[in-house]
């Protein structure tokens, strides 16, 4: 029973907002990372650059290039840096630190070959780790982690060494930071044990990060986001010089002079972050890499030397900040208890779907023209909305709701008017303008036509294309051009046809063909490799097909099998019937790759299979084609000619053999089969000059022969 159409529309408008919710959020987990990153933008845009808590509870002692160039680091290898690091560290522990964390690994040192050369600094270890308010680095690699030199750790505790891992996302962006890493205990079990920003930021407050029934973290208190995952969403300072940073050459020139009231001044109660702060070293991408500010801007109070001139250029920003920021970040967040704090997923659907709905209600409610301007008013108000609960500390799935309401507009669109409307005529007033009259009876007849949306179908795709067409085109008028292409391709179209096929489009000088649709076929594999041998027939038959004055061009035939999406493609007004998908990418690479093996058809292995007669195929090879990921074996199909003659079944044989010894790694016996063939076979001096190259070297471990072909 057919629906009325109010009702029909009421369906569209639950179901377009349905499926464009479902399609995005399968998609969210990919699509976070760059929300996060927008939002950071949008924020900026509206309220300006976000400043650092006033004062800032964490500050950076940065080893910068400034550190490099002044004596008495400059020119001293930084494996002598200790006694100098030590000073500066002892200067900070006297002017009340609250923790220091070095984001720095030293896992040598050179008190091993001049005994007593670290003795202070070792000393000054020893005090901060008793005093628990110094925190040595370590890196958590996948086995054993990268720890620091032994005499250090011995000096700062054991109990003093934090990791300074980070979470990457799949993106390459840093956006969060772990709060316990799984390590191996001492009774050789794991237990969860805080990361670096964590340790630094619970020393400075002096209170334990805590674990709640639930999962939940709980440091002094605050509850922080996140937890639950064991991952803190850091929420960056983007004002420039937001997170003061300090030299440490100036530092050590400042402990020399014994000026005490300048550390206390700056450093009592602070947490404290020392690590590079360089021009390339140790640099990230962080969520705030759309909004980086200028280095060098806002520097706080220098105690005993001058800022160096010429470190820093005017006005440059990059995405990517020094790693260390993104610890004292954390560590700021923590302490001031400001870290962003994600929706939780179901409340992320339901805002996804929301959306989705408003912009389906505002799309089918009016005309398309008006509702694309209130579909721009809706996404500006849900922009809004989520701006300013990313200002409050709050994340809203702002990109995934926008591209499910900017989803629902075509979908509901395109539903309305190919989908609501349509009957059996409009179908054949479609259909008549690209398939031919006799098709389109039996794609009625038959009741299988194609819904107008389109479908995933099991088909085969010939792709045929001119070689040498620019010699043939050399010199030609247009007029005469067009001539010849319009004469060749109603041949190829007319032999097409007669197999059941239909012709997609022509793209230039090239024939895209589909065979399995509109409606099925007995085996549409076969039927493309009958049309594309035919094809080949009528060039030998027909010597004046693609013949000019330049020269004759000839054909390149490539066929495919598998699923494909074949539907009505654009819009309500204009559309064609037309498929896409990897199956079709695939047919224009094997057309392609014939210029590789000197032949001019080859079909993929699942063409093969379908065709159901291996006889009439010869393997040609394994390839790996560009956008492809999976290898796929390749054959070329023979004429029966070709099957019947006893010689060519030798040689075929013959190659047969000589490919085994490819794929087997026995190249030097590859080679001598394949130099047997050269003289008939084009294939046989493409492989031989792929064997030959490998002649004495062994065959890489899952060696399988896959050729690897870098041009489409």
């Amino acid at each position: 029973m057919r629906l009325p159409r109010r009702v029909r529309l009421v369906l569209l408008g639950a179901v377009a907002p349905l499926i464009a919710s479902l399609a995005v959020l399968a998609a969210s987990p990919m699509l976070q990372g760059p929300s996060i990153d927008s939002l950071y933008w949008l924020r900026e845009r509206v309220h300006g650059p976000r400043p650092a808590p006033d004062p800032s509870p964490v500050v950076v002692v940065g080893i910068d290039e400034e550190t490099y160039r002044r004596p008495p680091f400059a020119g001293t290898p930084q494996a002598l840096w200790g006694p100098r690091l030590g000073t500066v560290l002892g200067a900070m522990l006297d002017g009340g630190a609250a923790a220091i964390g070095l984001d720095l690994v030293h896992p040598t040192s050179v008190e091993t070959l001049i005994p007593g050369f670290e003795r202070e600094y070792l000393l000054t270890l020893r005090r901060g780790g008793k005093e628990g308010r110094l925190v040595l680095a370590k890196v958590q690699h996948q086995s054993d982690p990268l720890m620091p030199y032994r005499g250090y750790m011995i000096a700062a505790g054991v109990n003093n060494i934090r990791s300074v891992n980070l979470v990457e996302d799949a993106d390459g962006v840093l956006r969060r930071v772990p709060l316990t890493l799984t390590v191996t205990g001492p009774d050789g079990q794991p237990k969860a044990e805080p990361g670096m920003a964590v340790e630094v930021a619970s020393r400075a407050l002096k209170a334990p990060l805590e674990r709640g029934a639930d999962g939940s973290a709980m440091l002094g208190g605050y509850r922080v986001p996140g937890g639950e995952g064991n991952r803190l969403l850091v929420n960056h300072a983007t004002a420039a010089g937001a997170i003061p940073t300090y030299s440490l050459a100036d530092l050590h020139a400042c402990a020399e002079a014994g000026n005490t009231d300048f550390f206390a001044r700056h450093f009592k109660g602070k947490a404290v972050m020392v690590g590079t702060v360089l021009d390339v070293e140790d640099r990230k991408l962080s969520s705030n890499r759309w909004v980086t500010k200028p280095e060098g801007v806002n520097l706080p109070e220098r105690c005993a030397l001058p800022v160096m001139g010429e470190l820093y250029v005017a006005g440059r920003t990059r995405d990517s900040i020094p790693g260390v920021y993104i610890h004292a970040a954390a560590i700021s967040n923590l302490i001031a208890r400001d870290a962003l704090e994600e929706t939780g997923r179901p409340a992320a659907a339901a805002l996804v779907l929301l959306l989705a709905g408003l912009a389906a209600v505002v799309t089918l409610a009016i005309r398309p023209p008006v509702a694309a301007f209130g579909l721009l008013l809706l996404l500006a108000g849900w922009s809004g909305v989520a701006v300013e609960a990313f200002q409050g500390g709050l994340v809203l799935p702002w990109l995934q709701a926008a591209l499910a309401a900017l989803l629902v507009f075509p979908l509901a669109l395109g539903f309305r008017f190919a989908v609501l409307d349509r009957d059996q005529r409009h179908i054949r007033n479609a259909f008549k303008l690209y398939l031919p009259g006799s098709l389109i009876d039996d794609m009625i007849a038959s009741g299988q036509s194609p819904s107008l949306g389109g479908e995933e179908r099991d088909l085969s795709i010939l792709f045929c294309d001119i070689a040498g067409f620019t010699k043939m085109s050399e010199g030609m008028e247009p007029e005469a051009l067009v001539t010849v292409l319009n004469r060749y391709f109603t041949v190829m179209t007319d032999i097409i046809e007669a197999h059941g096929g239909f012709v997609d489009k022509y793209i230039g000088d090239a024939v895209l063909a589909v065979f399995g649709a509109p409606y099925a076929i007995d085996n549409h594999a076969r039927a493309a490799v009958s049309a594309a041998l035919a094809m080949r027939q009528a060039m030998a038959d027909d010597p004046t097909l693609l013949a000019t004055s330049g020269g004759r061009g000839s054909n390149r035939i490539g066929i495919a099998t598998g699923p494909a999406l074949i539907g009505n493609i654009g819009s309500p007004r204009r559309f064609n019937y037309t498929v896409m998908g990897d199956t079709v990418n695939l047919a224009s690479r094997l057309e392609g790759a014939n210029k590789y093996y000197n032949t001019f058809l080859m079909v993929s292995g699942e063409t093969m299979r379908h065709h159901g007669d291996p006889e009439a195929f010869r393997a040609l090879d394994i390839v790996q084609v560009v956008g492809r990921s999976e290898p796929v074996e390749v054959f070329e199909p023979l004429s029966d000619a070709r099957r019947t003659d006893p010689e060519e079944r030798a040689q075929r044989a013959a190659y047969a053999a000589a490919l085994e010894n490819w794929r087997a790694g026995r190249f030097e016996d590859a080679a001598a089969g394949f130099r047997a063939l050269i003289a008939g076979d084009g294939a046989a001096v493409a492989m031989l000059n792929k064997a030959e190259r490998r002649i004495g070297l062994p065959a890489e471990p899952n060696w399988a022969g896959v050729t690897a072909l870098t041009d489409k």
